[in-house]
């Protein structure tokens, strides 16, 4: 019994490392597109391949919505066409879908399938899906506090994207697609610091330009460095340069302006 017990947690373990092992390295190409996009259609190109990388054929994502309906009619991002969501509305499936009211009444994400909507009831809402070839998919709720609604959709063709890795793996695309959203829609850009021009000069440099802001000519800085007066016009030429600017007078008031480099 314990040896019996002891091969099936084994091999649940190995089960749940292969999967994620498998999942992993898809999750990671997805979030990196999503990361690069540097507007909302390249956001929706990202999610579309995102979506084909974790097994869907097709997303949809809404968010801020005071009514179920508008969940289906006016998406924020989606790979579903114009008429599909025209007929959606025009055959008034928001009364009868069962999957869009799960997504606004629940608040984690679920998987769902043609089949299970076919034995819990909804056979009508199963049939509309077998018709446009969908096997089931995965739905993560985005409600944005009270009276915000939000959800977003995978649709599979196959069940094979119905697995609780996948559920997974949605939930983080779906959230890191979310904060993506934020970020657009607030103009915010993630700007590094400009680069120290005075980082490009060696120690010996900076110090010959410290001299240069004090106020010490060329051969009184050869003095006080110890070394010739052809070496330090050599050195001045050189920080000229690699600051970009035309004389000792410009470095001199760009190194006051930035200040000495650490280190």
């Amino acid at each position: 019994m314990v040896r019996r017990l002891t091969a099936g947690v084994v091999f649940f373990s190995v089960r749940i490392v292969w999967g994620y092992s498998v999942m992993l390295p898809k999750l990671s190409k997805a979030v990196c597109g999503l990361s690069a996009a540097a507007d909302m259609a390249e956001l929706g190109t990202a999610m579309a391949s995102a979506a084909q990388e974790l097994g869907f054929v097709s997303f949809n994502i809404t968010i801020d919505k005071r009514h179920a309906v508008e969940l289906m009619e006016e998406p924020l991002l989606t790979t579903w066409s114009r008429e599909d969501l025209l007929a959606y509305s025009r055959d008034d499936w928001a009364a009868k879908d069962p999957l869009l009211q799960s997504a606004v009444q629940r608040e984690t994400p679920f998987l769902w399938s043609a089949e299970g909507w076919r034995t819990s009831g909804h056979c009508e809402y199963s049939e509309y899906l077998a018709l446009n070839g969908i096997a089931g998919g995965a739905t993560v709720p985005l409600g944005g506090g009270p009276g915000k609604l939000g959800a977003m959709t995978f649709l599979a063709v196959s069940d094979d994207a119905l697995t609780a890795d996948s559920l997974h793996a949605t939930n983080v695309l779906a959230l890191f697609a979310l904060a993506r959203v934020q970020v657009l829609r607030e103009g915010i850009t993630l700007q590094s610091r400009a680069p120290d021009p005075l980082q490009s000069l060696s120690r010996r440099q900076v110090d010959i330009l410290h001299w240069v802001a004090e106020g010490k000519t060329n051969r009184e800085i050869a003095v006080i460095m110890g070394s010739t007066l052809s070496t330090i016009n050599y050195h001045l030429e050189q920080i000229r340069q690699k600051l970009g600017v035309s004389n000792r007078t410009s470095a001199a008031a760009l190194y006051k302006g930035v200040g000495a480099p650490r280190g």
